[in-house]
């Protein structure tokens, strides 16, 4: 069974599984393309408006027009009712017609002229080229010339038109481009109702001024020229074109208007119908200088909106990648994070004050965070490991020990061995401390006793080279402190000062409290630290070794114990006396006192 992909689930997963910088570019460019198709939507929508509005005013200004042409052609009719009535050429025309030559035919001639010649004036119809009356071979015409340039074949046929309608009037338009349009009418004798035939009356309409008159008077625009079709066949070209693209422009108009090309030259054409005679009318403007503005405008907006893209993109892929640099950063600081790199990557120097720079100051506080509880966890390991090792010193039985010391101090004293004696009993007092498990409530008094153990065996070792002095306040002994906190300070200003040096090594344990903190000055003589020395242990850039490892472990284990602001300070003075260098060593913890 075959399943058929739905090809939108397919593009929406493509789309989410592209790069956010490509889905904010295809989003951007999205944009501005609907913008694009609104702005040409925006302009057809003008141009058809315009259009419209174009046809109304024609439609309107040919309304008029075509009611002025139904009027005149009503006039003529009212002319040829009247010319049918009137009784001085129904009366003329039957005299006229029992003579067949001389001197009173011309008179009967001549009455029926004037008469023809007074309705032409009376009704003052512009569009009336002349007038004829034709009875047999005679001819009664306003402008004899005019209809004698007629051709014989059509006054004949226009003639036999006449007479096959008996009477009927008869717009004979098939010739209105080159000799005007007829209008024909038999005149019969109306005395008696005889309906006799007395002749043929012709009238001739000239086309131009039939429409010209009445589109120039309700019209705006000098340009409009009208064409008049009966059906599909042209009656008159008042344009520019030939008449067969005037022909052409009828089939081609389909509606009630458009714009229509002939030839070289756009028009904007309305087709519309003139009353009585259901004549077609088609009004054209030239729409070469509109369309010519329209092209221009939208030329210039293709133009504008290609530049406009041109600027967009470049500004949006700079802005964008500007951004995502920042990101790109983040994301491989990230990535390095993730493959074990637990180190603060480098950062800006200065956090901006935008998403992506709050994104960088929390996920670097993140990293310090974890790379400080890693620290914190590699330091507990590190005492772990020391109170494993010192566990396992310790397996020997201490008792066996404390009475080995105690046998060595009886015979001391046996032989009268001061130094002995008492090196075996600081000893003694030492292993306690040291093997002892009590650590939870160790305090300062407690931690002294170990001092003064330690410096008794150091002084019978180098006698007067050693120069040792305490200054602890009672109220102070009973601070809690950890254990051998100060006594490796001192086994690290014995080995320095003592041990590389021949002179005597002044050692002295400063104790004070200020505002709540217990300060214990640990200052020697012959020796001196680095400068930054305790931050450049931290850091790595002195590689810590022997009692720099334990001097490391005493600050870590302190600030483990209070916390950050707590801890070991390395430092040096210059002695007031002496003006030598001198190291000094300096603990801050909280002041908390036992009750």
């Amino acid at each position: 069974m075959n399943i058929r992909k739905n090809p939108f689930k397919t593009l929406d997963r493509c789309f989410y599984d592209l790069s956010l910088k490509y889905k904010i570019l295809i989003v951007i460019f999205s944009g501005f393309f609907i913008l694009f198709l609104s702005g040409l939507a925006t302009m057809a929508f003008t141009s058809r408006s315009y259009e419209k509005r174009l046809y109304q005013s024609i439609a309107a200004s040919m309304t008029y027009a075509a009611s002025d042409i139904s009027s005149q052609l009503q006039s003529v009719d009212s002319i040829i009712d009247s010319i049918l009535a009137s009784q001085v050429i129904q009366t003329n025309l039957e005299e006229m017609k029992e003579l067949e030559q001389g001197s009173q035919r011309q008179i009967y001639n001549t009455r029926i002229y004037n008469e023809l010649s007074g309705y032409l004036f009376a009704f003052q119809n512009d569009s009336i080229s002349y007038m004829s009356i034709i009875q047999d071979q005679e001819i009664i015409s306003t402008s004899l010339s005019s209809f004698m340039e007629v051709p014989y074949q059509l006054r004949s046929s226009l003639i036999a038109r006449a007479q096959s309608r008996e009477g009927a009037t008869t717009v004979v338009p098939d010739f209105g481009s080159q000799y005007g349009i007829f209008i024909v009418k038999e005149l019969r004798k109306i005395d008696k109702l005889s309906l006799e035939p007395l002749g043929v009356l012709i009238i001739s309409l000239n086309p131009a001024a039939l429409t010209e008159t009445a589109v120039s008077s309700h019209s705006d625009y000098d340009d409009m020229s009208c064409l008049l079709f009966d059906g599909d066949a042209l009656i008159y070209n008042g344009s520019t074109l030939s008449d067969r693209q005037a022909v052409e422009l009828s089939k081609d108009l389909s509606g009630d208007y458009g714009i229509e090309k002939a030839g070289k030259e756009t028009l904007f054409a309305v087709r519309g119908k003139i009353p009585l005679y259901d004549w077609d009318y088609i009004s054209t403007v030239s729409y070469s200088s509109v369309y010519k503005t329209v092209t221009l405008s939208g030329r210039l907006f293709l133009l504008i909106m290609v530049a406009a893209l041109a600027v967009v993109s470049y500004l949006a892929v700079k802005v964008i990648l500007a951004i995502f640099y920042r990101f790109d950063r983040l994301m491989e600081n990230m990535k390095s994070f993730g493959e074990g790199n637990y180190q603060v990557p480098e950062a800006p120097r200065k956090y901006q004050e935008d998403e992506i720079g709050l994104l960088y100051k929390n996920f670097d506080s993140m990293v310090e965070k974890i790379q400080t509880l890693i620290q914190e966890n590699y330091v507990n390991e590190i005492l772990k490991k020391e109170a494993q090792l010192k566990a396992m010193e310790s397996q020997m039985d201490p008792h066996f020990l404390y009475n080995t010391l105690e046998s060595i101090n009886w015979r001391a004293k046996m032989i009268k061995s001061e130094e002995i004696s008492q090196i075996t009993t600081a000893l003694g007092s030492l292993l306690r401390f040291s093997l002892g498990k009590n650590s939870e409530d160790f305090t300062l008094d407690q931690e002294m006793q170990i001092v003064n153990n330690y410096i008794t065996i150091q002084k019978i070792r180098y006698q007067r080279r050693l120069d040792f002095s305490a200054d602890v306040p009672s109220d102070l002994l009973g601070v809690f402190i950890p254990k051998f906190t100060i006594q490796p300070l001192l086994e690290n200003a014995i080995r320095y000062g003592l041990e590389e040096s021949s002179e005597t090594c002044y050692i002295s344990i400063v104790c004070r409290e200020v505002l709540g903190l217990l300060i214990i000055r640990i200052t020697n003589t012959g020796s001196s630290f680095e400068e930054n020395c305790m931050e450049k242990l931290q850091s790595g850039e002195i590689q810590p070794h022997g009692f720099g490892i334990g001097i490391l472990n005493i600050h870590r284990r302190l600030q483990l114990t209070y916390g950050e602001p707590y801890g070991l300070l390395l430092y040096n003075i210059e002695d007031e006396e002496t003006y030598e260098e001198c190291a000094v060593a300096e603990i801050r913890i909280s002041c908390k006192k036992k009750e």
